[in-house]
């Protein structure tokens, strides 16, 4: 039976604007990892953005997920 493992990584969108050549290199190696992005959550929260120090901004949740190997137990 195949299994999976997962992984989530929270990212702040003003960290993305500022940087999508990095976010672009980090998905790269990740997936050369066999990780592939399955979903993304975008939420709102309170706190800095480019238009003020405190305001409404927003951070994106990935959800990753990779095939486990033969004989290989997900980890917790």
């Amino acid at each position: 039976m195949e299994t999976f493992e997962y992984k989530t990584v929270t990212v702040d969108c003003k960290d993305v604007e500022r940087s999508q050549d990095a976010l672009t290199a980090q998905l790269n190696r990740w997936g050369k990892e066999g990780w592939e992005l399955t979903s993304s959550l975008t939420l709102p929260y309170l706190g800095s953005s480019q238009y003020s120090l405190v305001g409404l901004a927003h951070r994106v949740t990935l959800i990753f997920k990779r095939l486990n190997q033969p004989g290989e137990a997900a980890q917790a």
